[in-house]
């Protein structure tokens, strides 16, 4: 055997040892290459285990679908012994290459699943510093009315459809604004709207907005912007109602929460 033939069976060999692709035989022969191997060839094999390495630590374990597995397979030719003036390519024999193209297949499905696993990860993140932001606005305005001279302060408590439910109403009436806290309450129906609403003395109901969420509330803060009142010196009303979709001029549906301030 030629020098020539020498170097290229140890280029074929060497890409399917690291890739674990021999038969034992295969791997016997090799290695007994590998301790007579030149400077070049000791350093070729480094490079190729390095890049195996690498590849493998890119991403998680990943098996491929049952469907992948069997068409990989099913391209691969039986296992030929050697001839002489087999065709090989880039220096690699046919099964050896078809080999390595699956593994590189395969690495490449896992990189795209692992990319993919890294894009919902940031989305996740950029939608949880967004409703952080908010909650952080929400508390920034909480203390801001907080700090108003005179507040009007109005606990609400759970009635018959939904009694675990609690609200509380804090109500800086000389800047007509307020917070309102709503807890322990089902999401509204998506036709539906929870409407608060302020009753001074025995008058009519004024409406001070509509809120909406899409889980059970569990301390949920709301910025009131409808509240431009004076409060009244005699009695002041809170109730919360559930009405269609953009709220009405009156209360029609249910009331779940409720609270007076004397």
């Amino acid at each position: 055997m030629s020098d020539s033939e020498k170097h290229t069976d140890f280029e074929a060999l060497c890409a399917g040892y690291v890739l674990d692709a021999l038969s034992n035989e295969e791997k016997e022969s090799f290695e007994k290459m590998l301790e007579s191997a030149s400077p070049e060839q000791k350093r070729m094999y480094e490079e190729m285990q390095l890049v195996t390495n690498e590849l493998a630590l890119a991403s998680s374990a990943l098996s491929p679908s049952p469907e992948l597995e069997e068409t990989i397979l099913n391209n691969l030719p039986p296992k030929e012994e050697s001839k002489p003036g087999s065709t090989k390519i880039f220096g690699l024999s046919p099964v050896v290459y078809k080999v390595a193209a699956a593994i590189l297949l395969i690495a490449t499905l896992s990189l795209s699943y692992v990319s993919f696993q890294l894009s919902n990860t940031v989305s996740s993140q950029e939608n949880r510093l967004t409703e952080l932001t908010s909650q952080l606005e929400k508390q920034e305005q909480l203390l801001d009315i907080l700090s108003a001279r005179e507040i009007t302060f109005v606990n609400m408590d759970g009635l018959d459809p939904s009694p675990e439910g609690y609200g509380k109403i804090i109500w800086d009436s000389q800047r007509g604004r307020a917070v309102l806290q709503l807890a322990n309450l089902p999401a509204p129906p998506p036709e539906s709207d929870y409407q608060l609403w302020l009753i001074k003395d025995d008058g009519d109901p004024i409406s001070a907005g509509v809120f909406n969420f899409n889980q059970p509330s569990d301390d949920l803060f709301f910025t009131v912007e409808q509240l431009n009142e004076s409060p009244s010196e005699l009695s002041n009303t809170f109730a919360v109602t559930l009405e269609p979709k953009g709220g009405v001029p009156q209360p029609t549906g249910d009331m779940f929460l409720a609270g007076v301030q004397n």
